[in-house]
């Protein structure tokens, strides 16, 4: 009997949290697969350690907001060039698009114009701006793998092949423990994955920070540290604070789970604060026209995923003109003061994890890809 033949797999990720959950992706993959794999990857640093064949870095381009893509339009023009030419070179079986919509859905045209299904794994948030791209996911991509439940009908009354697997973040959660730490209180500091995020916030944060210290003498804080980031680019923008932060590179998550409270950046951290229980506020800031832009697209009424989740605004939501160190800072007093409020809130979170679906994603989205080959 002939050995079964090798099918080929590219992945393609991009920031952080893509990254991470294409990683995942890839090591199921190879669990799950019943013939030999080849698994090419675009992303960051965790589909590198995978082994990917053909590996091109993109989670380190650092894009937030409207002027920011505008002008790196150039760079990732040739980072499509290269990722495409490996794509021609490899003839892969199928390729997996991970979130990462602005780059991702630019790509998929071109990737199915050489006749390779396209799986696409964590959908753009169609549901939130931009609902035309709908169409160009229809023409272009054979199955849609969808994190939360309510996506799952928004395709299908398209007409587009879809499966909901629940969200890959359970899978991360389930098993981290608080980290033991000193009496106090723990306030962790999330500003975000990007550069530009991180520029803008983390001052903010850190000045709330030091306006919460005026009335709770005894908070201190953890701000958590984007694997994409270098550590010396945190601590000129640490300088000069007087508030207590400790920058945390390792078991961010063991940190998140036994703080306090968290004062996030919109975007995937308020999942994770939700997933672990902790109590949070969302705050955001863009540039002018990068705000001007969302308040034009944007499509529901909170941009914090657990109150999207919930379908109520359920945690606060201090945005841009709204995110400012007293706003943030006095919000942040008055939860930290008042136990029924924190409680509150924790039952709020249990619902919205609850709705994430049983851990298993990065499992069931492996089954998914597996599919769609078998049928090549």
């Amino acid at each position: 009997m002939s050995p079964a033949p090798v099918k080929k797999i590219y992945v393609i990720a991009g920031e952080a949290s893509g990254d991470l959950h294409g990683a995942n992706l890839i090591k199921n993959l190879r669990k799950e697969s019943p013939q030999p794999l080849e698994i090419y990857g675009v992303g960051g640093d965790r589909i590198r350690e995978t082994g990917a064949l053909g590996f091109f870095d993109l989670a380190h381009f650092h894009i937030t907001g409207f002027t920011d893509v505008l002008k790196s339009i150039p760079r990732y023009k040739e980072a499509e060039r290269i990722i495409l030419s490996g794509i021609k070179k490899a003839r892969p079986d199928a390729v997996v698009l991970i979130d990462n919509p602005g780059f991702n859905l630019h790509l998929s045209q071109k990737i199915h114009a050489l006749g390779i299904p396209i799986v696409y794994y964590i959908s753009p948030q169609i549901w939130a701006w931009a609902p035309k791209r709908v169409f160009k996911i229809k023409k272009y991509v054979k199955k849609m793998l969808v994190v939360f439940k309510f996506e799952e009908k928004i395709y299908e009354e398209h007409g587009i092949p879809v499966a909901w697997v629940g969200h890959p973040l359970k899978d991360l959660m389930a098993a981290v423990e608080a980290a033991q730490r000193r009496k106090g209180i723990l306030i962790t500091l999330l500003p975000g994955s990007r550069k530009g995020e991180v520029k803008i916030l983390l001052p903010i944060f850190l000045k709330a920070a030091e306006k919460i210290r005026e009335s709770l003498a005894e908070a201190s804080f953890a701000l958590i540290k984007s694997p994409t980031l270098h550590g010396r680019f945190y601590e000129r923008l640490l300088k000069g604070t007087s508030a207590p932060v400790s920058l945390v590179d390792e078991n961010s998550y063991e940190i998140i789970k036994g703080s306090d409270l968290a004062i996030a950046c919109s975007g995937t951290a308020t999942l994770e604060c939700a997933l672990l229980g902790t109590p949070l506020i969302i705050s955001n800031r863009g540039s002018f026209v990068t705000y001007g832009m969302a308040k034009i697209l944007c499509k529901v009424p909170y941009l914090g995923l657990p109150n999207l989740v919930l379908g109520e605004g359920k945690f606060p939501e201090l945005l841009q003109y709204n995110a400012t160190p007293e706003k943030i800072a006095a919000k942040a007093v008055r939860i930290l003061s008042d136990t029924n409020t924190r409680e509150s809130m924790k039952k709020d979170l249990a619902e919205v994890s609850r709705r994430l679906g049983e851990p298993g994603a990065n499992r069931r989205a492996a089954l998914e890809v597996l599919k769609v080959l078998q049928n090549r």
